[in-house]
């Protein structure tokens, strides 16, 4: 709100809302469990207070002035068809794997924003496909949510403990997907 004739504008106020953000806990993903330490998880932008004014950090993708690339590991052919679909209309580069080594060995070449990733694949499921990432000192940082259509809670204590960030559960509920791509992997564009 503009000041008017005489009225003193505060500052306190204005840089208290600047360098406000929304911040999950450190070190925690949304499942509870222990994050890999040292890994800001904020997708929102951090602001620094300079001599000259407020001085703007971007996260790595943007950063880069990239858009954020999501390796989709999924079996089934509509759900991928429709998360590709999705994810592209949203500004993500979109890799896919049909089955965990597929998945392991794109993980280990590409740089990699988020993994979706779903839990009943062949060749690799998607618990092993956690445990062989988790392994490689390039991919320990890179989120990775479980898609499923199983009761999360079956695989919830196994999954965090390898090193799973958060599930989604099929059918896809889009608020959620949403809700996750805003988290782990921004892609810097401001909705509308």
């Amino acid at each position: 709100m503009p000041a008017h004739k005489g009225e003193k504008v505060s500052l306190t106020s204005d840089a208290f809302l600047m360098t406000m953000r929304f911040e999950n806990p450190r070190n925690t993903g949304s499942l509870g469990g222990t994050r890999r330490p040292g890994n800001s998880v904020s997708p929102f932008p951090q602001y620094k207070l300079n001599g000259f004014g407020f001085e703007h950090v971007w996260t790595p993708a943007v950063l880069a002035q990239r858009e954020p690339t999501i390796l989709v590991v999924e079996d089934n052919d509509e759900t991928s068809f429709l998360l590709r679909t999705v994810l592209r209309r949203k500004g993500y580069a979109v890799m896919e794997a049909w089955d965990g080594k597929q998945a392991v060995e794109i993980a280990e070449t590409e740089e990699l924003d988020l993994i979706l990733l779903d839990l009943q694949l062949p060749r690799l499921n998607g618990l092993g496909v956690i445990h062989r990432m988790r392994q490689n000192v390039r991919l320990e940082n890179v989120p990775i949510v479980i898609i499923t259509g199983q009761d999360p809670e079956k695989y919830r204590s196994t999954a965090i403990a390898e090193g799973c960030d958060d599930f989604l559960c099929k059918p896809i509920d889009f608020d959620r997907l949403d809700a996750l791509l805003d988290y782990y992997a921004p892609t810097g564009k401001i909705a509308a």
